[in-house]
């Protein structure tokens, strides 16, 4: 299964892959751990990693989840591809931000050309998926400066649609 964590704020790409009845394979960015996992009670986990064990708990949070390993309080957000890409789209907006596709779909409609001055959350362009059109916006006020998607051109999610400035 693959995820998208926020992890104190930073965004990791996580895939896990059950090997065993208690045992899983995470790969994180370009690291991988086995571990040896089982539920304590609801809530409470514990991992055996290098002839380590942690004991991690987790607690719902207002955004995701908390996460704590020993002292340690780390704050943890599980994103479908979707989210995550939105979430991105929210975050550092001076400079250039690519605004990607949040799914397979198909062009049906470019709203602005490319130059055109955009406001934060105008729509930039119509994405038909799955049977629906979803308008795809700017994150930030500022310059179209590329318009990489065409009308009636299939993308898939994660490709880039625009630039702006």
């Amino acid at each position: 299964m693959k995820y998208t964590a926020i992890v104190d704020n930073q965004r990791l790409d996580v895939v896990f892959e059950r090997t065993g009845p208690a045992s899983i394979k995470a790969r994180i960015g370009n690291r991988e751990y086995v571990l040896e996992v089982s539920s304590v009670q609801p809530g409470v986990y514990w991992f055996n990693w290098n002839n380590r064990s942690i004991e991690v708990t987790i607690t719902p949070a207002l955004e995701g989840y908390t996460a704590s390993v020993h002292h340690h309080r780390i704050a943890v957000e599980i994103l479908d591809a979707r989210a995550a890409l939105k979430k991105a789209a929210q975050h550092g907006h001076d400079g250039v931000i690519e605004v990607r596709a949040p799914m397979p779909g198909k062009i049906v409609k470019v709203l602005v050309a490319e130059g055109t001055e955009v406001n934060a959350n105008q729509g930039i362009l119509v994405m038909e998926a799955m049977k629906m059109q979803n308008e795809i916006k700017s994150p930030k006020k500022g310059v179209l400066k590329k318009l990489t998607a065409a009308e009636g051109v299939a993308v898939n999610s994660g490709d880039v649609l625009a630039t702006v400035e």
